[in-house]
């Protein structure tokens, strides 16, 4: 087994562990906001658990927003640079991913109030995309 064969497969192998790290990784941080906003609300604003001051509501939702931004851009992104060809490919699959499940999460509970993170889900993964098609050869299809 070759070298080079070898370092194809490791990269290959490391497709998905750079997809799952990516998403998980943006989860975390937004769950570690969330955590500290919650930490910071003042006793008298808490309710049956929750917390009720005015600003909570907009720290979480700047939190999912942004967790959706880096979870998107960097499931399009990351795994398709480590690809060691068909960057494109894999871009495309990971984009039509996320659509899918935030589309199908939609689906499923008739939520309009997730038609914004699927909109956000759009607009990054299609910005993603184009910076990998921008980047890579039409020949990389091997």
């Amino acid at each position: 087994m070759g070298l080079s064969l070898l370092a194809g497969i490791m990269r290959w192998t490391l497709v998905p562990v750079a997809a799952v790290a990516v998403v998980g990784s943006s989860a975390a941080a937004a769950w570690l906001a969330v955590l500290l906003a919650d930490q910071r609300c003042p006793a008298n604003r808490m309710m049956g658990g929750a917390c009720v001051a005015p600003w909570h509501t907009t720290v979480v939702e700047i939190a999912i927003y942004v967790a959706i931004v880096l979870a998107v851009a960097g499931l399009v992104i990351l795994p398709s640079l480590i690809a060691p060809h068909l960057k494109r490919i894999v871009a495309l699959v990971l984009l039509l991913a996320a659509l899918a499940v935030v589309t199908a999460a939609y689906i499923v509970t008739g939520w309009k109030d997730l038609l914004m993170p699927l909109a956000v889900t759009a607009l990054t993964g299609g910005t993603a995309f184009w910076w990998i098609w921008s980047r890579t050869s039409p020949h990389d299809a091997r």
